[in-house]
């Protein structure tokens, strides 16, 4: 088994039903269905939240009979529901993502809240750490976690059309965008999420919560697309630089999982990622892949690029300097990797390079273990920011749940190739190497992965990522780096370029 209570969680709790949720539109409508059956207490956490952000969309927003924004949907409920409560805690976020949050959020909040609302922004981080926890708790008994916010640009359907007319944030469209998030259904694990929510909720200075005692269990709420992982109990896993009292210093119980996952592995290793700059995780995979035992089919289905200068400054270096190097390595091997983005499916061809954005976080081994959360595969999401992840483990991938956890593995798969769902696993990356070079209508919406490209192998050969301040691996390393900030740092990068450039004619 991979799964040490000891190593890799703060808690194990039983569930009475478990599974997955693919994409915001199946996401948002769960949450506005459970939230709308809701009595006495609703709790927000997480990394964004958009008091405007439609939660309902198209015929099913006409068809309502209450307000589908996220603020005016809350506010309707608390008015209709006099007992009940609603706490949101959403990281205060740094200025170098101002321009991309809704403009004085904070007053939007407590101005046009209703009483019983009660939102907060979190500041007790460490120095350009984040919270990064997204999770739901309703009446102690329903949960959901993932790496899903209810804000803007992240809702899509599964198809990821390339235009979508309901696919807009702030009436303006944004790109295909693929997430998952996880329902949890059961007491003990709502209990779980509730103690962490509450311990974060006092350090950043909220006044003392007072939940009511659970009463009877909260009725079901139909739940569309779920896919079910028939699990009796689940483990939680968190990165948090300050650690617990008592406990250590540093909670790196993600980091570990996932290290100790990787080592375990026997048959595959199948990730969806935004980011891949780990160095701890490229390691394992390093490692892992010079032993003799057993030859891996890996696959990883990652962003083509970043969306931003920032996100390609902070993380897309390291990124390809770990691809570039795991591809080595699978080389030197009998190992079989397969590195990919994907497309949105498309009506024409002019539209046909418009990747998918993948903001998921999930890692399957040998079809018997899952893991999804918040935490992506980079230094920050390891060490710095606060993430929260939710573990599976089978005995074995013959089981009800080994077979369930596979069913996802395909099911993943034929989204992101826009074809029938691949459950093989010797031969793995050859099929699907094979369909990215497939001439089939519709084409496959799958593609090798081009990095490291051309420029990213030129700047690699001037600075070494792992050293630049955006993606730190250590909180003491960053601590001390915080004295340049972003914008300086990047500019430096950019001279020695331009410089090294100049020097060699």
């Amino acid at each position: 088994m991979i799964l040490d209570p000891s190593r890799h969680a703060f808690r194990v709790a039983p569930v009475d039903e478990l599974g997955l949720l693919v994409d915001a539109d199946d996401y948002f409508r769960a949450f506005y269905r459970a939230a709308s059956r809701a009595e006495n207490t609703i709790l927000l956490s997480g990394w964004q939240f958009d008091s405007g952000v439609a939660l309902l969309r198209g015929a099913e927003a006409e068809q309502a009979g209450a307000p589908v924004t996220l603020l005016k949907f809350l506010n309707e409920l608390c008015r209709r529901k006099p007992t009940l409560r609603i706490w949101i805690l959403a990281w205060d976020f740094s200025m170098v993502f101002a321009a991309e949050r809704e403009w004085m959020q904070n007053v939007v909040f407590e101005w046009s809240s209703h009483e019983n609302l009660q939102f907060r922004f979190d500041s007790n981080h460490v120095e350009r750490g984040c919270h990064h926890q997204k999770f739901v708790v309703i009446d102690g008994e329903l949960s959901f976690l993932g790496g899903l916010d209810l804000c803007e640009d992240r809702w899509d359907t599964r198809q990821h059309k390339a235009e979508n007319p309901l696919r807009v944030s702030r009436d303006e469209p944004h790109k295909p965008f693929h997430d998952i998030q996880l329902y949890l259904r059961g007491q003990q694990v709502a209990k779980a999420l509730t103690d962490l929510f509450l311990g974060r909720w006092d350090r950043a200075g909220g006044e003392p919560i007072a939940l009511p005692p659970l009463d009877a269990p909260a009725p079901r709420v139909g739940v569309d697309g779920l896919l079910p992982l028939p699990a009796s109990e689940v483990a939680l896993s968190r990165t948090d630089p300050y650690g617990t009292p008592g406990g250590p210093k540093l909670c790196e119980e993600i980091r570990v999982l996932h290290e100790d996952a990787i080592a375990a592995a026997e048959r595959s290793i199948y990730i969806e990622t935004q980011y891949f700059s780990a160095q701890s995780i490229y390691e394992a995979l390093e490692k892992r892949l010079r032993e003799p035992r057993g030859a891996l089919e890996i696959v990883l289905v990652l962003n083509m690029r970043g969306e931003t200068l920032k996100e390609q400054a902070a993380v897309g270096l390291a990124q390809a300097q770990n691809i570039a190097r795991l591809r080595k390595v699978a080389s030197e091997t009998a190992h079989q990797l397969g590195i990919y983005y994907t497309l949105p499916s498309c009506e024409t061809p002019e539209t046909q390079e418009r990747a998918t954005y993948i903001h998921s976080k999930l890692m399957i081994v040998d079809d018997r273990f899952l893991t999804v959360g918040s935490a992506n595969l980079t230094n920050r999401s390891m060490a710095v920011d606060t993430e929260l992840n939710a573990s599976i483990e089978s005995e074995s991938a013959e089981t009800a749940l080994g077979l369930a956890i596979r069913k996802v593995r395909a099911n993943l798969l034929a989204e992101h190739t826009g074809g029938p769902e691949v459950t093989t696993v010797q031969g793995l990356v050859a099929q699907l190497d094979a369909l990215t070079q497939d001439k089939r209508e519709p084409p496959c919406r799958l593609r090798r992965h081009p990095s490291p490209t051309i420029s990213e192998r030129a700047a690699l050969a001037l600075v070494d990522p792992q050293q630049l301040p955006f993606d730190p691996s250590q909180v003491e390393d960053f601590d001390e780096e915080a004295k340049t900030d972003f914008t300086s740092a990047l500019k430096r990068t950019v001279r020695e370029l331009f410089a090294n450039r100049r020097d060699k004619g």
